[in-house]
């Protein structure tokens, strides 16, 4: 099945804490549409951190109560430097595609890339990826490859 994603421009998240809450964002530069969306943190040139993702039938009115949710906003304001963002794409279905499917699988998906990557997300649930951990040690390893690699399980295994 081929899925398409059309992401808009990211929206930072500002201090709130003079409004008893941890972060606030324009709400309003949202799509309000099926899709999914990223809390992240950008640093550097490009660098990216997903720290929470998750899927919804209108993004806009989901994410806006993610800021009373106490445990991602902390996990945001505990993560390591950077501006805080929020990534949306509104998911485009085609003929035949339904979109609650749709909106798990591409939840499912980008949650086990950025995992994969060795991103901090605060959201794991249903995700559990069935793999070997391989740990390698040695003076020269870095020149050859990484300290972790992750290989998935087979069947059976």
């Amino acid at each position: 099945m081929k899925l398409h994603v059309e992401w808009s421009k990211p929206v930072v998240l500002k201090d709130a804490s003079r409004e008893n809450l941890i972060y606030k964002a324009d709400i309003e530069k949202l799509p309000n549409a099926p899709g999914v969306y990223i809390f992240g943190r950008r640093w550097g040139r490009g660098q990216f951190e997903a720290l929470y993702i998750g899927k919804a039938n209108q993004i806009k009115g989901r994410v806006n109560g993610h800021f009373n949710n106490l445990r991602i906003m902390q996990h945001l304001r505990n993560a390591k430097n950077g501006k805080r963002i929020i990534l949306a794409g509104r998911i485009v279905t085609k003929p035949g595609q339904q979109l609650e499917k749709c909106l798990k699988m591409i939840e499912r998906g980008f949650i086990r890339y950025f995992l994969s990557e060795g991103h901090d997300l605060v959201n794991k649930q249903g995700t559990r990826l069935r793999r070997h951990e391989i740990a390698s040690s040695g003076k020269h390893l870095k020149r050859f490859f990484p300290r972790l690699m992750y290989v998935d399980k087979a069947k059976g295994e």
